[in-house]
């Protein structure tokens, strides 16, 4: 029962980040991905002060970390967050939102090989049989079942981008949990967000100074959901997650995104197609295979 509210926390982190994908495709059609990604993060790291001002009252900025703990919140921040999110913008212009959906499925098992290197976690061969099927399955969605496009090197930029979302935020899953598990997760997320904020605006300021923010509803709709639900909220509850249940399990709830995205394509009237589905089959199939032996 202790393991359920996580559970519960994860599964509404995922249909958000499947949103998120959507979001983030309206918001890209008006602004560049820096820009999008500041005013999301601006909104986001607000929603998460807030609910650290909630939470905390008289000691929100009694802070009392090590120059290490610190170091690590802003690993955390550069990875888990900056990265990630401006892979995710950029390679969404060039790509679908179910490729994407799927690549990101490999994040089970690029947290697998992360955990056999830097937590000494050792992996079964079937673990690592899983991996491999895994790979296969991106490998297709990147040949969009054409396997010559490999030797011509055609596969579209934005996959390769979303697979390198997938590799930061698995790293940064490693850095919680090794070096940051014993701080409360709405705080830690909350100081990382305020790090990738500032980041995010230092390095946009060229798009900030020479193009005008857009006044498109929809624009500011998508922001709004993205900061305040996809940033914020989602960011809080699944460090948390991460530390309740560990990364392997947080990883594979990753599985998730797909499957919404999937369902979430009919409504935003998003193409899909077979090859998509073949290699997101085996993509699920690697990793459930690893979960089996994970828990074996």
């Amino acid at each position: 029962m202790n393991k359920l509210i996580p559970f519960l926390f994860l599964t509404l982190t995922m249909l958000l980040w499947a949103a998120n994908f959507y979001a983030v495709k309206i918001a890209l059609a008006y602004y560049t991905p820096l820009g999008v990604a500041t005013w999301r993060f601006l909104f986001g790291a607000l929603t998460l002060f807030v609910i650290l001002f909630i939470k905390n009252r008289k000691q929100m900025f009694q802070f009392k970390f090590t120059k290490k703990e610190w170091w690590h919140i802003f690993l955390t921040a550069f990875f888990g967050i900056f990265l990630t999110i401006y892979f995710f913008n950029v390679g969404l212009k060039t790509t679908s939102v179910i490729n994407g959906s799927l690549i990101i499925a490999t994040a089970p098992a690029i947290t697998g090989i992360f955990s056999f290197f830097f937590l000494k976690q050792k992996l079964k061969l079937k673990q690592w049989l899983a991996i491999i099927i895994s790979f296969i399955g991106v490998l297709i969605i990147l040949a969009k079942g054409d396997i010559t496009q490999f030797f011509d090197l055609k596969f579209e930029i934005g996959d390769i981008y979303i697979l390198l979302m997938a590799l930061v935020f698995s790293f940064s899953q490693i850095i919680v949990s090794k070096y940051l598990s014993h701080i409360d997760a709405i705080t830690m997320t909350g100081i990382a967000s305020f790090f990738a904020l500032v980041l995010f605006a230092i390095f946009s300021v060229p798009h900030l100074l020479t193009i005008s923010v857009p006044t498109a509803p929809s624009f500011w709709w998508s922001i709004l959901f993205m900061g305040v639900l996809g940033s914020g909220i989602a960011y809080s509850i699944f460090y948390y997650s991460v530390v309740k249940l560990g990364t392997t399990i947080s990883a594979l709830s990753m599985n998730l995104i797909p499957f919404f995205a999937v369902l979430l394509a009919f409504v935003f009237d998003e193409k899909v197609y077979p090859v998509q589905i073949l290699g997101g089959l085996i993509i699920i199939a690697g990793l459930i295979l690893f979960s089996i032996s994970k828990r074996n």
